[in-house]
């Protein structure tokens, strides 16, 4: 799932978030992307999650953001028990 911040999140909001495999953006409005890869790298995450900063622009002039990505997406593990039908 993405979710978007105007906050920095403390360890806990951001692990939950890395351990589903979210994304997650932050506005401008939060601290600087270094500081965000430092603390996804201090909780283990560096190596399977991406940060990147980006910029558009709207209406209402420059908006920059930094996103977090993984760098895969989680596959479901499949059902392989019997299945309903077959009981």
């Amino acid at each position: 799932m993405k979710y978007n911040y105007a906050k920095p999140l403390d360890d806990e909001e951001l692990r939950s978030h890395l351990d589903r495999g979210d994304t997650v953006f932050f506005t401008q409005a939060s601290r600087g992307w270094k500081e965000i890869e430092r603390q996804v790298e201090r909780l283990g995450f560096g190596d399977i999650y991406a940060v990147s900063r980006g910029a558009r622009t709207e209406a209402s002039g420059q908006y920059t953001y930094t996103r977090l990505s993984p760098l895969r997406v989680p596959v479901p593990i499949p059902h392989v028990g019997p299945s309903i039908s077959t009981l």
